[in-house]
């Protein structure tokens, strides 16, 4: 009998995780055995307590308490890694990733694909500037990965055992799940879903980890915007000096001083190094990554687990 792991990682999802887990129990076809590993990434409120409670109730039901917060994708690896299902899938603890859709993902692993991504086709939990800011980082993203990372792809999805092992064997610290199974999937698949709504608490996801995840993607998987700012800068060289061509071309011909007007040569040094310090900060952000990189952090401590 096959093995299917539902991974939830778990954020002060107290009032969510008694309520969820049943129906995650219920759309798991009976032709298939399963576990169900709940991840406590630092939770302030009883959700360690709850989530021991359950795996008292259920065997299937295992628990992992994480020492303090250490992020979403953290908590995530750790699932991945305490997994033996023949197939994971991994989504939030808030409902909204529904559970009904987990028979279809399923059905589309059965039928060859070792990566089904679930593509958000409507979601009116978030307020509309986030949403058009995140829509403008998803196209960003698919740019700069050339195709990886799909517009509208969330942290629900369904991954082959056999990318689990591309996973385990990597050795980056800073982790972007979304990204690295992007890289290693042979027959990927899509499968579209409408956003589910929170049953209780406040999400925790904010404009703030949205900017970082943002940032970890464009810097994760492409030299693009190393080789963009070398065009832009090899450009702004260009374009300047066929301007200063041109002045001294005009001030030949009208027998007056080049580059007259103190406006125009701050004008230029503004442009300069205003994208001199653009330019910095982007080496910078590839400089601090590799400077995590090197240390080789572990990702998470585990505090207690409970059905190991």
């Amino acid at each position: 009998m096959k093995k299917v792991s539902i991974i939830l990682p778990c954020l002060n999802e107290a009032g969510n995780l008694p309520l969820l887990v049943p129906e995650v129990i219920k759309n798991i076809p009976p032709k298939y055995n399963y576990e169900i590993i709940c991840i406590d990434d630092g939770s302030t409120d009883s959700t360690p307590q709850v989530i021991k409670t359950l795996s008292k109730k259920d065997k299937h039901i295992k628990g992992i308490i994480l020492h303090r917060r250490f992020g979403h994708e953290a908590a995530v690896w750790a699932g991945i890694e305490k997994a033996s299902g023949d197939a994971i899938i991994y989504m939030d603890s808030d409902f909204q990733h529904p559970p009904v859709m987990i028979p279809k993902i399923i059905d589309l692993w059965e039928k060859g694909h070792d990566l089904i991504q679930l593509q958000k086709r409507d979601d009116q939990n978030a307020s509309g500037i986030f949403r058009f800011f995140r829509q403008c980082g998803y196209w960003v993203w698919k740019f700069i990965s050339d195709g990886v990372l799909i517009p509208g792809v969330s942290d629900f999805r369904l991954l082959d055992k056999k990318l689990k092992g591309y996973l385990i064997s990597s050795q980056e610290s800073e982790i972007f799940i979304r990204g690295i199974v992007g890289l290693a999937a042979k027959n990927p698949a899509i499968l579209s879903y409408k956003v589910g709504k929170r049953r209780f608490g406040k999400s925790s996801y904010t404009m703030k980890m949205f900017i970082n995840m943002f940032i970890n993607g464009f810097i994760s998987f492409s030299i693009k915007p190393i080789r963009l700012a070398t065009i832009f800068g090899l450009l702004i060289a260009i374009l300047t000096s066929l301007f200063l061509i041109f002045d001294i071309a005009t001030a030949l011909i009208a027998q007056r001083r080049m580059l007259e007007g103190w406006m125009t040569i701050i004008f230029l040094i503004l442009i300069l190094n205003g994208f001199i310090i653009f330019y910095l900060g982007i080496l910078g952000e590839y400089i601090g990554i590799i400077f995590k990189e090197v240390k080789k952090r572990p990702k998470f401590i585990i505090d207690k687990t409970f059905n190991p």
